[in-house]
C-alpha cells in the first residue's frame, strides 16, 4: 500500500484539497455544459463545507463513500426536498467519477444513488387560465405590455423559460409575407438551435414591445429581448416566476402556475386537437423521444380515448 510518508512515493503523491478539485472539475465542465456551472457549484460547495465543518475533511483522498451516505442523511434532517437531495446525488456522481478516472479518490461512484421519489403532480395551464392570466394585464404599459408578451409566448411555442429569456434581438427573424415573425431558439441540452413560430396576436404584441425595446441602449453583448431597462441585463427565470405568481394571485385561477406550466399546457393542447406524440416531440424540441410519451398522461381525454381502442366495452 502507498505510503505518502515514504520517500520513495512521495514523488508521485499530490494533495488535492476539495476546493480546488472543485475547481478543477468545474473548469473541465465549464467547457463543454456551461449552464451546469451555477448549479453544480452550489451542489457541491455545500458538500465540501459539510465535510470540513462535520468531519474535518479537507483533503479529496480522504473522502469516503460513508462520508457521501452521511451528508445526504444531514441533507433530510435539514429538510431539503427529495428532489434537491435526487440531484445533488447525480452531482457528486459524476464529480466523484472524474476523479476516479484520474485515480485521485477511493470513492465508488456506482454506490452513488439518487434517492427514488413520487414527484407532486404539477398544474397545466388551459386556455381559460391563458384567457384569464393575459386578461389582467393591460398592455398600454410598457411592464404589462413586456409580460402579456412572455405569456404569450411560452403559450404559443411552449419554450423552455430558459430558451425564451435567452433569445437576443438578432434571434427575431424580419417580417415574412404573411406578417408573422419568427425565432430560433437554442436549446441547453443538445445545443441546437431550432425554430419557433406564434400567432397572430404574439406577433402584434411582439411589434409593439420590439418599437420600445429598439429604443433601449444596450450593448452588443447584452442585446437580448428582455431586459430590465434598470439594471440592463437579461431578466432570470426566478423573476419571471414572481410575475406568474402575482398574476394569477390576480385572477381566479387556483393553480400553482410556472413558466413550465404552459409547457405542459402546450404538449396538453397538441393533444387535445388531435395532434399525436411526434406532433409534441416535435414542437417541444424533445432531445429524448421518450418526453413527448409522459404527456400523453397529462391529457386525460385523450389517454382515455388512445387506451379505450384495445379494451372491450359495452
Amino acid at each position: 500500500m502507498k505510503d505518502p510518508l515514504d520517500p520513495f512515493w512521495r514523488v508521485f503523491y499530490v494533495i488535492m484539497y476539495i476546493q480546488k478539485s472543485i475547481k478543477t472539475y468545474l473548469k473541465w465542465k465549464l467547457r463543454h455544459t456551461k449552464h451546469t456551472y451555477v448549479p453544480y457549484k452550489r451542489q457541491l460547495d455545500l458538500l465540501a463545507n459539510y465535510l470540513e465543518s462535520k468531519k474535518g475533511i479537507t483533503e479529496l483522498k480522504s473522502i469516503t463513500n460513508d462520508d457521501i451516505i452521511d451528508y445526504h442523511e444531514f441533507m433530510e434532517e435539514q429538510q431539503y426536498s427529495d428532489a434537491t437531495i435526487a440531484y445533488s446525488a447525480r452531482i457528486i456522481r459524476n464529480y466523484f467519477w472524474f476523479w476516479k478516472g484520474r485515480k485521485q479518490t477511493s470513492v465508488n461512484p456506482k454506490e452513488i444513488k439518487a434517492i427514488k421519489f413520487v414527484n407532486a403532480e404539477k398544474d397545466i395551464v388551459d386556455e381559460d387560465d391563458f384567457e384569464q392570466l393575459t386578461m389582467v394585464l393591460d398592455e398600454r404599459f410598457s411592464t404589462d405590455l413586456m409580460k402579456k408578451l412572455i405569456l404569450h409566448m411560452l403559450w404559443d411555442t411552449g419554450m423552455r423559460i430558459s430558451e425564451l429569456l435567452d433569445l437576443k434581438l438578432s434571434d427575431i427573424s424580419t417580417q415574412g409575407k404573411d406578417g408573422l415573425r419568427t425565432a430560433k431558439v437554442r436549446t441547453r441540452k443538445s445545443m441546437r438551435y431550432n425554430l419557433v413560430v406564434w400567432g397572430v396576436d404574439t406577433n402584434r404584441l411582439l411589434n409593439n414591445y420590439l418599437g420600445l425595446r429598439l429604443c433601449m441602449d444596450t450593448t452588443s453583448e447584452n442585446n437580448y429581448l428582455f431586459i430590465n431597462p434598470k439594471t440592463q441585463k437579461k431578466y432570470t427565470p426566478r423573476s419571471v416566476q414572481r410575475w406568474m405568481k402575482q398574476i394569477t394571485g390576480m385572477t381566479l385561477v387556483n393553480k400553482n402556475i410556472t413558466p413550465h406550466s404552459f409547457r405542459h399546457g402546450k404538449a396538453n393542447n397538441i393533444l387535445e386537437k388531435g395532434g399525436n406524440v411526434r406532433d409534441v416531440s416535435a414542437l417541444l424540441r424533445h432531445v429524448a423521444p421518450e418526453s413527448s410519451f409522459h404527456y400523453l398522461q397529462l391529457s386525460e381525454s385523450r389517454y382515455k380515448s388512445t387506451a379505450s381502442r384495445f379494451l372491450k366495452t359495452a
